[in-house]
């Protein structure tokens, strides 16, 4: 039994784009634990803290964690009430999350490009640097990083609309919750 639809290869089309982003930016721990392995080495086996190691650690995760969301998305990675939710029907599920995805979290995501496009535009105009820090690195490839995860979580949550779409035709989630998709 074929439940591919137009919608479902379309959603796995946007799918390709988490995946893409998720594995890219999962390349960001290596310099994430290597900065705080030299930190925790420097101060605590020579009694010589660096002055750089906290500020790349928090702004490395700080990213990591806002452009790796999509990818979260994709997999089902985020919190849910499942207590309801796993006990309706595949197509109630849909209209739930068309509804939810339509009227919250895709004009967020937009609200998040347009906020976050404006934070980075300024920092990058400007070469704010990060005043706490003694090192002092500017922001804005770091506050680049907002409205990036805005046009991934926008993609991400088309891709999901499509999906609760196909499921209403369909009556079955088209992905890894139905084994005859293979994505």
């Amino acid at each position: 039994m074929n439940l591919e639809s137009a919608w479902s290869r379309a959603a796995k089309r946007l799918d390709s784009v988490a995946v893409w982003s998720g594995n890219l930016v999962c390349w960001m721990l290596v310099p994430l634990v290597l900065g705080l392995t030299w930190e925790v080495v420097s101060r605590y086996g020579f009694n010589k803290p660096t002055v750089w190691a906290y500020d790349l650690t928090f702004m490395l995760y700080g990213t990591f964690f806002m452009l790796g969301s999509a990818f979260a998305l994709q997999r089902r990675g985020h919190v849910r009430t499942d207590m309801f939710y796993e006990r309706w029907s595949p197509r109630r599920q849909a209209v739930i999350d068309i509804g939810c995805y339509l009227v919250i979290f895709l004009p967020f995501a937009g609200f998040f490009i347009f906020t976050g496009w404006g934070y980075f535009w300024k920092a990058f105009q400007t070469g704010e640097t990060f005043v706490t820090s003694s090192w002092q690195p500017v922001t804005w490839p770091f506050k680049m990083a907002m409205p990036v995860t805005g046009v991934l979580l926008l993609i991400q949550g088309l891709s999901e609309v499509l999906k609760a779409v196909h499921t209403l035709q369909h009556g079955q989630w088209p992905d890894e919750r139905n084994p005859e998709f293979q994505a």
